[in-house]
């Protein structure tokens, strides 16, 4: 079929259709009924849409003219970037059409966003910031705000503090401590980049901020940096996955069950590349359903990451 600007009728779309469906052997005269064209018509129409012959073999048996067909020879692969293909994949949800759900199914399932999710997964260490020394820092931090032990720290800078870590969080970009100065009992916010060594020391007083104080506090600094958005995801199969990010402040989270088992997860998250590499742990099981803005910049950096391995 020649010209890219050729207007294709709903009756055309029809024949295609009955040729997309068919596998095996059929007589000419009987795959031209259901086609609605003469013989020598489905004849030209075989040998436009299988050049060749491949895909259909025209033969007689016993003075009859059969067809041998086989559909999948008129499959295509679409030159989508990773980014288009996931695009695609999220348009395709929720759409209760027979062949769109058929159609979500292969791209999900055996198609190019199963790939790509895989080498996103195997990409996922690559853009760590924390040394070998920083993580151990913060799983002796994240014992600290456990056992609400007072510490004393010193950063890179030369500064000395004793505190009480309250959270460990990503804000505004960087995994930070937010902690109850033990002398004041002011929050002090720090990154834990700028943490030279920390110590575990004797507690001469203990915390006074109450554990609302502190979520006013993250989300006040997240208000003023308008970094704050309100995500909302359905997640399939949400007994597997991780529903709550490691060091996230999830703000006001909501979850509900829809009537087909899926997860409705809502909470007013800072979006950063941890936050992106949680929902990429998640898989084909995550959706992203809002803001819009998030999906495109989920999808960015998806993009991101793919580009550096080419």
């Amino acid at each position: 079929m020649k010209g890219s600007d050729l207007k294709v009728t709903p009756e055309a779309f029809k024949k295609l259709l009955v040729i997309g469906e068919k596998q095996g052997t059929i007589s000419l005269k009987d795959l031209s009924n259901e086609m609605g064209l003469s013989t020598d018509d489905t004849l030209v129409f075989l040998r436009e849409i299988f050049p060749g012959g491949i895909g259909a073999e025209v033969y007689n048996r016993e003075n009859e003219c059969m067809v041998d067909i086989d559909a999948n020879a008129i499959q295509y692969m679409l030159p989508l970037s990773p980014s288009e293909w996931m695009a695609l994949h999220q348009l395709l949800n929720g759409q209760k059409n027979p062949v769109l759900n058929s159609l979500k199914k292969k791209i999900t399932d055996n198609g190019p966003v199963k790939a790509v999710m895989e080498l996103l997964n195997q990409l996922q260490q690559w853009d760590d910031q924390l040394s070998e020394e920083h993580k151990s820092l913060v799983t002796q931090l994240d014992e600290a705000v456990a056992q609400k032990a007072m510490i004393s720290l010193t950063t890179t800078s030369g500064k000395s503090y004793q505190m009480f870590p309250a959270k460990i969080i990503h804000l505004e970009g960087k995994l930070s401590i937010i902690a109850e100065d033990a002398n004041d009992h002011c929050l002090i916010v720090l990154s834990i980049n700028d943490v030279k060594d920390m110590s575990m020391t004797e507690a001469m007083s203990a915390p006074q901020l109450a554990c609302f104080e502190v979520d006013d506090f993250v989300a006040a600094i997240r208000s003023m940096n308008e970094k704050e958005t309100r995500l909302i995801l359905k997640i399939h199969d949400p007994q597997s996955v991780n529903l709550f990010p490691d060091h996230h402040f999830l703000g006001k989270p909501c979850m509900i069950t829809n009537p087909n088992g899926d997860l409705i997860w809502a909470a007013y998250v800072e979006p950063c590349c941890d936050l992106f590499e949680w929902l990429l742990g998640l898989g084909t099981n995550v959706e992203v359903l809002d803001p819009g803005k998030f999906k495109d910049e989920f999808l960015m950096y998806c993009e991101e990451k793919i580009r550096k391995v080419a």
